[in-house]
């Protein structure tokens, strides 16, 4: 089964034989919606393996919300919150340049959902899933069957707003 084929079809949390990695999302408002979201960003990579990252192609082709979130940021909040990328194009060579994952399934749960990973996937997830308006206090890590929380500095969901509706990111 190819890695697209395993975004669509693995979604009861299925496990690699080894090597794998897995990150947690708990206590969100709308998990089906945000997963559905996150399985779009890696969909559209790994079917764009030829667009330059440097494209404005991939603002197109992304979610929606992950690009407006993006754009919205100030040089501060990069400043204050580890888990920020500045640009879609550094998104995007992250992803291409530092990849040592393969997707291997996905699970949704009652307030949130996992993804499994073969592989490390580095902060890359965490980084996207922040950029969905997802706070550092809803993911997780686990690592030898033990939950860690993100720990990436202020969290720019702190002190701003992520509005789902509107797509716009503004200051409490």
């Amino acid at each position: 089964m190819t890695e697209l084929n395993r975004i669509d079809n693995n979604i009861n949390g299925e496990l690699p034989k080894e090597n794998y990695n897995i990150v947690i999302v708990e206590n969100i408002i709308n998990p089906k919606e945000e997963l559905a979201q996150f399985k779009k960003t890696i969909q559209v990579f790994l079917n764009h393996k030829e667009l330059s990252i440097y494209s404005i192609t991939w603002e197109k082709l992304l979610p929606k919300p992950l690009v407006a979130f993006t754009k919205q940021l100030d040089n501060e909040d990069y400043h204050k919150d580890d888990l920020l990328f500045p640009s879609i194009d550094i998104l995007i060579y992250n992803l291409r340049y530092l990849r040592t994952w393969e997707w291997y399934s996905s699970q949704l749960t009652e307030t949130g959902f996992k993804l499994i990973v073969n592989g490390g996937f580095k902060t890359q997830f965490l980084q996207m899933l922040h950029h969905q308006g997802i706070s550092h206090s809803n993911l997780f890590i686990v690592k030898n069957k033990q939950l860690y929380p993100t720990r990436a500095g202020t969290d720019v969901l702190t002190y701003k707003t992520w509005n789902r509706e509107t797509l716009e990111l503004k200051r409490n």
